[in-house]
């Protein structure tokens, strides 16, 4: 029997347990019962293994939600600054841009993800004496509404990670539950074919893999037509 390691893949433990049911269907009343068990752990794993690829894909989804969403505050900030640049055009002795953004804007806007947020409420701090010069304001309502994007992006995100965790751990428990109904069908059919314990084995994917060949395997092994013997000339000389 072909033993499957606790480190392969959801298809790897599908193959052999699909091959097992099929051998034991209609074989005697054990190998329905051995069949009927590993149905309900197969069809298991088949679903965590669904389970799994659609948290994958909402992970994927969130990322790129966080990843637009910062861009979008990263833009804001960047509209601030320009603001901040305009006040201090109108008048130099605010010094607006300094006081907003004592490192330069690009402090804020380098962290990346839920770190950018981390700044945000020291910045509005920063602005509150600007929040009435010239178009200031406005620019700190769309900064406002698009950290409040992020924010929520971020928790998604994180949520989706937790159940991208979570399906995972559910996927490799019904994975191994497939080996263990392997090993315990083994031992029960050996025990079945006690005088000749041998007989068990058919019922498992052996190592070899046990496969028809592939069409394209079959016709290179199949030999090579022999060439055509040249044509005679029948004419006479």
């Amino acid at each position: 029997m072909r033993r499957v390691r606790d480190t392969d893949g959801t298809p790897a433990h599908r193959r052999p347990a699909r091959y097992h049911m099929a051998k034991c269907r209609g074989a005697g009343p054990l190998h329905d019962q051995l069949r009927a068990e590993m149905l309900v752990l197969f069809n298991a794993l088949k679903a965590a293994e669904h389970a799994a690829e659609d948290a994958e894909d909402v992970a994927v989804d969130t990322m790129a939600d966080c990843d637009r969403t910062e861009v979008r505050v990263e833009n804001a900030i960047r509209d601030i600054d320009s603001e901040a640049a305009k006040i201090d055009r109108s008048d130099p002795t605010l010094n607006a841009r300094k006081a907003i953004f004592p490192d330069g804007f690009g402090a804020e806007i380098d962290p990346e993800g839920e770190a950018q947020l981390t700044g945000m409420p020291a910045l509005y701090v920063r602005l509150e004496p600007f929040a009435a010069k010239g178009a200031m304001g406005t620019a700190i309502t769309e900064l406002q509404q698009a950290e409040a994007e992020l924010r929520a992006a971020v928790l998604a995100d994180k949520a989706a990670d937790d159940a991208v965790e979570r399906t995972f751990a559910a996927e490799v428990a019904a994975r191994k539950a497939i080996r263990e109904q392997l090993e315990s069908a083994y031992g029960r059919l050996r025990d079945l074919y006690k005088s000749r314990p041998a007989l068990a084995e058919q019922f498992f994917l052996s190592e070899g893999g046990s496969r028809r060949p592939k069409k394209a395997d079959a016709q290179k092994a199949a030999p090579a037509p022999a060439a055509p013997a040249e044509a005679k000339d029948d004419k006479p000389k």
